[in-house]
């Protein structure tokens, strides 16, 4: 055996969060990052080869990745293998780790600095010819990024394309290149620049040097590349960055040339658009549930396999593209070539970096010129003041005029006026005034980090719109639509809801030039085919509705009583406006920036006339950005808040001009989020704007910004490693008398969907076509190639524990930095905490889920192998769990059918029965007790009253939801685990394996939030309910009940990424319902006890008769009322005999509380038992829903009963549960309990 017993010793060596790298726990095969053989867990955890390329100590290479920077440990190992003759795959590791090294030393001699975290990714990138995205803030240095990488390329003798927006852009970026050139001592490379400051002979030389490739890095507007393109056709790019990327997919065939320019040919083009038009009509299909024709299927894996062999063969020969922040919604279907040939989606940008104080005063709308005034005068120089978008430029020359009678120097900026913007940055302008609206120069043109101090909004920033909808153009008809369903009929809201949902599909599908076509046919009424004619003609039908109901008095009373919305008659005519926080964030923004000392200080001062307005601005600005604190100018130090700003204005000047010298604060970090499904990895991205998307081998990655991370959001799809088969005993080897584990990557068949994980074709149906977790793992390392750090978010229980080490392990050469991060619901606020509060991996818990995984497999392997032989059938399993639930269910079978007994159901009205298990037959026969009692009357001889006051359940855990959902639903338990598992990955519930039903204070926030809406906040209680553990109920993340989801996913605001059956809502609305009555007040009820009695039989019933005070049972109510009786004789309408089980057949809701209250299974696994024991036939389920033993499991269970019973049963079963525990809290030592595992199941094989 390759390993060494030094392996075996504790190490004092740390990693991440000072995690020692503890004693040898396991062997993962096809791992080494060098020859992709087997290797040890604590070689990769050391950056290692494995043992056969790398015989040597590994406690002395500990020592070294101490002393050695992450380059220089590399090229250590790398250069120990040269001399052995077997570097192999290690090779390009060092090459990159050395080019990114090149590029950063080029840093240092520009600019005086190393990489930060996103330019180091980025440059990672590059180097792997990786095509995307840039979604990062302002100041993070793409400006700066792109000129360095395009210099350190075009050293290498590639050629680099630089595309800008503006011809001022263009001669900015080319004075920063040649000025870069020289500190770095470059004069040996050609760079050209198109710009209007050239005169015609170097135009004509610019041509010229550009059709013959005369140059190494060529910078344009994208204007220049659709109207010249002839000139740089002849040209092939190693680099293309397009900065704006929406000023170049105005024209859908610059998305063309772009790709063409990068070594695509037209063919190929062509090809992957067809594709993308025929993924479109599959979709369709799909949707609408219709069969895909052969034909169809046929070209789709014909232009499928035609793309993947393209990109395969000119792999080396392809550019790569990268696109910097798409400030809106990249529209139409050629923008998706990127996604087909490159691997990337463009996406949006809507995180802000931001250290703003942001402060409100409240004033009369006549005073606000004289307010402003007199901020300014208080304030000083370096303002922008913005005013809303209804009073526009008119108003803005105004204000100038008013500041310039008191003696303030200002200036109004849009886009044809913005001279005054160099005056601004020498000081000779005080303040510049532009109008608030997103794409205003002011908003988003104006990067002076050292001059902006404040900013200043005369009124609200918002939108707003006339409720003259025949003017209306197509999206404000949505908008409309949007805002007007709170005040029509539920019928109105659903004919409403399917003619904007179908108009808001094709209008995001509309590239920018449709959409003109479209509002000009709009206005003018002329009529237009194909798919803009349908979504004319759905325009023209919403206009149409929204006309009628605007026109009714209680609408337009009900849009004037919405907190968010101001409606004001101005001229005659109704305009609704709406507070626009987007502009205000980019806006305010300004005064904010990055620079090398961190993110400098401002302030924005909103001055509020519109009370309903800015409420609304709150609220949504705290949806964007929940770390928003406003607060009242009139409470705070203005002079103190401000002198904090001017000391960052001063350290940035003091940068700039290279008199001061300071520790570059590298604030935007790149890191990796892996997290285990892909439904959750969509839902965590969409909490950040619109993701942008890129493939990575068959891994979709998402990549989003938030607070001061650039995130790449994966999914490992469940666990990743299991046991070989092959190896060892069961696939566990014993060496130097411990227990090691041999992992390898899970397949799962695609034909008859079953799991396994060494074999070479499908065990069960032979076939050779699988799906390999080894994909995922691949792709994984190419990501933590790029990434600084990595985030573990696997679920927060013991599995995911053990997922997230296997991947910690993994991943562990490839990166320096690597946490667990847990959140146990998916939202914004749990997912964003859990990024601030990273961990190191509890081994305890990793050591139970090994533990857990090798015992499962031996007694499984060992039991089923005894199960074989006895019965002759491969397919039998037994296991520890449900081996005992198995016998359960057969006990109370039998126990069943011995209680069978004759019971009369006796009925006096319509909803009332009683049922009589008491009458003797006395030698008479059941019909004739029938006849007896119609004849008789039931009397009621005592009735008795009493007021109780009954408290509400406890919110749901695990168990508690299954049963319950189980009773009410009519479902089974794994199909309600996997609904649970939707609502949670779709961000709507909390995490569904737990056996705790304590309420955090969080949670008693969203009860407390809907409480007070919409029902009497007087009816709150919170309760706590348990205080053990750190594990929560089941519960919703939001206050919003099942008909507001409904209402919310039809408006478009709020997107799940799986769509919600019926099933779905119905178990939300239990977990809300059951929650949000669990903090309520208890309730008073009538209760009612009689005692009745029929020929020789008595019996008592009582029941709830009257809700004196409702509290939680106005949401959620246990019981039924019944009818109030009155003492006396009643006539019999009905009865009938009936022999039924007065001990009845278990239901899945009975097992489930069963295996809690014996403590036998876990919340995780509570549905997978029961599933397991259908799946091998041994129960079947009865119509009512009762389970029922077969004759084989019978047969089964009596076998291991008789035979092996020590083993299986509840007692032994229930010992190792508390093992299991004691090792996930520490208290057991994991090898001695395998050990002894290892003894017990020899027993079971000799037997």
């Amino acid at each position: 055996m390759y390993l060494d017993s030094h392996k075996f010793n504790f190490v004092n060596h740390q990693v991440r969060l000072y995690r020692e790298v503890r004693i040898l726990k396991a062997i993962f095969k096809n791992l080494c990052p060098n020859c992709k053989n087997e290797i040890d867990d604590e070689r990769l955890q050391c950056k290692m080869p494995c043992a056969v390329c790398l015989p040597v100590s590994v406690e002395e290479y500990k020592k070294l990745r101490n002393e050695l920077k992450g380059y220089e440990f590399y090229k250590k190992i790398a250069y120990e293998l040269r001399k052995l003759k077997k570097l192999k795959n290690y090779r390009d590791i060092l090459f990159l780790e050395k080019e990114v090294n090149e590029v950063n030393e080029l840093f240092k001699k520009i600019l005086g600095n190393e990489m930060w975290s996103a330019q180091r990714t980025w440059a990672r990138r590059i180097i792997q010819k990786k095509s995307f995205s840039i979604l990062a803030p302002t100041g993070v240095g793409k400006t700066a990024f792109a000129i360095i990488i395009s210099l350190f390329l075009a050293l290498k003798r590639k050629k680099i394309y630089i595309v800008l927006p503006t011809t001022l852009l263009v001669k900015q970026v080319f004075e920063k290149t040649l000025n870069f050139m020289d500190k770095a001592g470059i004069d040996d490379i050609v760079v050209l620049a198109y710009h209007s400051g050239l005169k015609l002979s170097e135009k004509k030389s610019f041509y010229e040097k550009v059709k013959n490739g005369n140059f190494n890095i060529v910078i344009t507007t994208s204007q220049f590349l659709l109207r010249n393109f002839e000139y740089l056709s002849g040209n092939h790019f190693d680099l293309i960055v397009v900065d704006d990327v929406d000023a170049v997919l105005k024209s859908s065939k610059s998305v063309d040339k772009i790709l063409l320019l990068l070594g695509f040919s037209q063919e190929i083009i062509d090809s992957a658009y067809h594709f993308i038009m025929l993924k479109k009509r599959i979709a369709t299909l799909l949707k609408s549930k219709k069969v895909i024709p052969k034909e169809i299927q046929a070209e789709y894996r014909k232009l499928s396999k035609s793309i993947s062999k393209f990109l395969s063969k000119n792999k080396k020969n392809l550019g790569c593209l990268i696109v910097s922040t798409a400030t809106g919604r990249p529209r139409g279907l050629r923008i998706k070539l990127f996604r087909e040939l490159l691997g990337f989606e463009v996406g949006s940008r809507s995180e802000f970096l931001r250290n703003i104080a942001d402060l409100y005063l409240n004033i009369k709308e006549e005073d606000l010129p004289k307010h402003i005034v007199d901020l300014v005068k208080t304030l000083g120089k370096g303002g922008l003041i913005f005013v809303p978008v209804s009073k526009g430029l008119d108003y803005a020359k105004f204000i100038k005029d008013i500041l310039a009678k008191n003696g303030i120097k200002a200036a109004v900026v849009h886009a044809k006026e913005k001279e005054a913007i160099d005056e601004f940055a020498e000081g000779k302008v005080d303040v510049l005034i532009g109008v608030a609206i997103y794409y205003g120069l002011l908003v988003r043109g104006l990067d002076l980090p050292h001059v902006i101090r404040y900013a200043i909004f005369a009124g609200i920033p918002h939108f707003r719109f006339s409720l003259d909808v025949e003017e209306a153009l197509p999206s404000r008809l949505l908008q409309v639509s949007l805002n007007i369903r709170e005040c029509i009929e539920p019928e109105e809201k659903v004919h409403l809801d399917r003619i904007t949902s179908k108009l808001r599909s094709i209008f995001n599908e509309l590239s920018y030039g449709e959409i003109l076509v479209l509002n000009e046919a709009v206005k003018t009424g002329k009529k237009l085919a194909g798919k803009l004619g349908y979504a004319q003609d759905l325009s023209f039908q919403l206009q149409n509705i929204l006309k009628k109901l605007l026109e009714r008095e209680n609408v337009r009373t009900c849009l004037a009583s919405i907190p968010m919305f101001s409606l004001k008659e101005i001229e005659g005519k109704l305009y609704v406006q709406i507070p626009d926080a987007m502009t205000y964030l980019q806006a305010s923004g300004r005064t904010s920036r990055l620079f090398a000392g961190g993110l400098s200080r401002g302030v924005s001062i909103v001055l509020v006339d519109d009370e309903r307005l800015f409420n609304g601005l709150v609220k949504q600005t705290k949806w964007y950005n929940d770390e928003i604190e406003w607060q009242n100018l009139e409470e705070m130090d203005i002079k103190k808040i401000i002198q904090k700003v001017d000391e960052d204005r001063n350290k940035i000047r003091l940068l700039m001009e290279g008199k001061l010298q300071m520790e570059i604060k590298d604030l935007v970090k790149t890191a990796l989020v892996i997290v285990e499904s892909p439904s959750k990895a969509k839902t965590i991205a969409s909490f950040f704007g619109r993701p942008s998307r890129r493939k990575v081998g068959r891994q979709l990655v998402y990549e989003v910004t938030h607070g001061n991370y650039i995130l790449n959001i994966t999914a490992s799809k469940g666990h990743v490693f299991d046991l070989v088969t092959e190896e060892g005993y069961y696939g566990v080897k014993k060496l130097n008398g411990r227990f090691i584990p041999v992992y390898t990557t899970i397949k799962r068949c695609k034909k008859c969907n079953t799991q396994f994980t060494d074999q070479e074709k499908c065990p069960v149906c032979k076939s050779e076509e699988y799906v390999d977790q080894f994909d995922v793992i691949n792709s994984l390392i190419e990501l933590a190639k790029e990434a600084d750090y990595i985030f573990l978010a696997t679920d927060p229980d013991t599995e995911g524990e053990k997922i997230a080490w296997d991947l910690y392990v993994a991943l562990s050469p490839y990166t320096r930095n690597i946490s667990r991060i847990e959140f146990h619901e998916v939202t914004r606020k749990a997912f964003s905490k859990a990024l601030s509060t990273p961990r190191a991996i509890d081994d305890n818990y990793v050591n139970a889920q090994i533990v857990r995984r090798i015992e499962d497999r031996w007694i499984g392997f060992a039991l089923s192998k005894k199960l074989w032989d006895a019965f002759g059938k491969r397919w039998l399993s037994a296991g520890r769990v449900q081996s005992p639930v198995l016998g359960w269910i057969i006990q109370r079978y039998r126990e069943a059918r011995q209680s069978r007994t004759t019971v009369f159901i006796v009925k006096i009205y319509d909803d009332i029965t009683f049922v009589f298990d008491n009458i003797r037959l006395n030698s008479y026969k059941p019909r004739e007790i029938v006849k007896k009692i119609k004849d008789a009357k039931l009397k009621i001889e005592e009735v008795e009253y009493s007021i109780e006051e009954v408290q509400p359940y406890p919110p749901f855990s695990t168990d508690s939801m299954l049963r319950e959902a189980s009773r009410l639903l009519k479902l089974g338990v794994d199909q309600i685990m996997r609904l649970a598992q939707d609502l949670f990955e779709t961000g709507l519930i909390t995490y569904h394996r737990t056996d705790s039903i304590r309420v955090s204070s969080i949670g008693q926030r969203v009860a407390e939030s809907y409480i007070r809406e919409e029902l009497d906040h007087d009816l709150f209680v919170p309760r706590e309910w348990s205080r053990e553990g750190a594990h929560e109920c089941i519960r919703p993340t939001r206050p919003i009940s099942r008909e507001k989801l409904i209402d919310l996913i039809n408006q478009g605001l709020l997107v799940v990424t799986k769509p919600l059956t019926r099933n779905h809502l119905l178990l939300y609305d239990l977990i809300f319902r059951r929650f949000i009555a669990s903090q309520m007040k208890p309730a008073k009820v009538l209760k009612q006890r009689i005692q009745i009695s029929l020929l020789d039989a008595k019996k008592e019933h009582s029941g709830y008769v009257e809700i004196i005070e409702p509290g939680f049972t106005l949401i959620y109510k246990p019981f039924n009322l019944v009818r109030k009786l009155e003492k006396g004789e009643y006539e019999i309408l009905d009865v009938k005999s009936k022999k039924i089980v007065m001990v009845p057949l278990y239901s899945q809701a009975d097992i489930i509380q069963l295996m809690k209250e014996k403590e036998i299974g876990r919340p995780s696994t509570y549905a997978k038992i029961i599933r397991t024991l259908f799946d091998r036939h041994y129960i079947i389920s009865s119509k009512r829903g009762k389970l029922i033993p077969t004759k084989l499991g019978i047969s089964v269970y009596e076998y291991l009963r008789t035979n092996f019973y020590d083993f299986i049963s509840e007692e032994r079963t229930r010992i190792v549960e508390r093992i299991m525990d004691g090792i996930s809290e520490g208290k057991i030592d994991y090898q001695i309990s395998l050990k002894e595992f290892y003894e017990e199941i020899s027993k079971v094989e000799s037997a």
